[in-house]
């Protein structure tokens, strides 16, 4: 049997699609399109000492790339002053806000940790005040992740009261920007009441114990007293 563009069919009617015709390359309901992997000219790379860390020079830009979360690069208006150097020395300085405002435009884990650690418990709410909007995601970002661990429990809290007391109508007008740094505070927030809670219940009950028991003792040496006496 003939068509316009050859035999349609070999052979007995009852094989179907099988003798349908074959083109080299062509496969049944496919629409052509293909995707590939993006070429990035390279023209220099290096890496950590701790080989968990490297990074890339391309047309692109710098790309930096590593194992732990805690080292993401992901800087912010950043400029060739702002140095973890030059947060040493305004920290030195006892320029606090300077301090924190450029270890957020770093965005390195542990040089905010090391910044709001080194701020004393007074200047906390001035610190706060000198915090723009454009840092504040990341603050309570970096905030939510130190405090699930650490030990400073009131130290943190008190940042975390300032923040909302001084950005928290901010906060209310752009929710959206917000919430998810928010819910992440508050979700460690409320792991460490709970911790708390759980710890002192079982203080509460041990105390209780050794106070009944310390009853119990004095009682029994004023009876031992009183058969004395007799």
């Amino acid at each position: 049997m003939l068509g316009d563009w050859g035999p349609t069919s070999v052979g007995s009617d009852d094989e179907g699609d099988s003798n349908a015709l074959r083109l080299p390359g062509a496969k049944r309901n496919d629409d052509g399109s293909r995707s590939s992997r993006i070429e990035v000219l390279t023209r220099q790379i290096a890496f950590s000492s701790t080989g968990r860390e490297w990074s890339a020079v391309s047309g692109e830009g710098l790309h930096v790339y590593s194992l732990d979360d805690d080292m993401i690069f992901d800087p912010i208006a950043l400029t060739e002053a702002i140095t973890p150097m030059a947060v040493e020395e305004k920290l030195n300085g006892k320029e606090f806000g300077v301090a924190l405002r450029m270890a957020l435009h770093l965005n390195e884990f542990s040089l905010v940790k090391q910044v709001l650690e080194a701020t004393p418990y007074s200047s906390i709410s001035h610190v706060v005040r000198s915090v723009g909007l454009e840092h504040l995601e990341r603050l309570m970002q970096a905030m939510s992740k130190i405090f699930s661990t650490s030990p400073h429990i009131e130290f943190y809290l008190q940042w975390i009261l300032e923040i909302l007391q001084t950005h928290g109508m901010q906060m209310e007008k752009k929710r959206g920007l917000y919430m998810r740094a928010f819910r992440a505070l508050f979700k460690v927030v409320n792991t460490r009441h709970e911790d708390l809670k759980k710890l002192s219940d079982e203080n509460r009950f041990t105390l209780h114990f050794l106070k009944d028991h310390a009853k119990m003792v004095l009682e029994r040496q004023e009876q031992n007293l009183v058969m004395e006496d007799e």
